[in-house]
């Protein structure tokens, strides 16, 4: 595997800070704005093959903007990606050619490719079935993912990876959502589709 040597990414936030009590009657007064700049550490997932550097996390949406200063980062559980309830944003690097789990959670993810080809990877349109960590879909489907391009994904079973020789980066804002579930054909059911993690 290729030696880590991306840049650190850099965290600017931008916070309110309070009014001063001799301004407080003044209903024209604005407070004065305070910016910090971070470096923020990536820390090694699974080996090193994936480094996850957490920006921001909020229990609950809509967020507060309250405070200011430095502001703890909420404990995201399991394996860090959801926040149950809130928003969970972080840099994520792939290390060159380096296949991902495929999964699914209760969320959806706005994942923005800034360095390097992401591929995508999901099961063919039909439908398969999953048993004991299994899964019979056959051969996944790769769709190629450029820097500036933003991925979607909706509770849908997926794999990130990358197939190249150099690391990739991406940002993931990953938002708590409703149970994932999809309709039933000539039915009046849905069919709730939980977290899954494939072997």
């Amino acid at each position: 595997m290729s030696s880590y040597n991306l840049v650190p990414p850099r965290r600017i936030m931008a916070s309110n800070l309070p009014l001063p009590s001799n301004i407080r009657s003044d209903e024209h007064a604005e407070p004065g704005v305070e910016v910090r700049v971070d470096t923020l550490k990536a820390e090694p997932l699974l080996d090193g093959t994936l480094m996850r550097a957490v920006v921001a996390t909020s229990k609950q949406v809509p967020t507060s903007n309250d405070g200011h200063g430095e502001l703890p980062l909420d404990k995201v559980p399991g394996m860090g990606i959801v926040l149950p309830g809130g928003l969970n944003m972080y840099y994520l690097d792939l290390a060159p050619n380096t296949e991902g789990t495929m999964h699914r959670t209760t969320s959806t993810d706005y994942l923005v490719v800034i360095s390097g080809k992401l591929s995508l990877l999901t099961p063919a349109p039909e439908p398969y079935s999953v048993k004991d960590g299994k899964a019979t879909y056959g051969e996944a489907v790769e769709t190629v993912c450029h820097p500036g391009e933003v991925v979607v994904q909706r509770g849908m079973m997926h794999a990130l990876s990358n197939r190249t020789n150099e690391w990739v980066r991406l940002l993931a804002v990953v938002l708590s959502s409703e149970p994932n579930k999809v309709p039933v054909d000539g039915a009046d059911t849905l069919k709730v589709l939980p977290d899954t993690w494939l072997a």
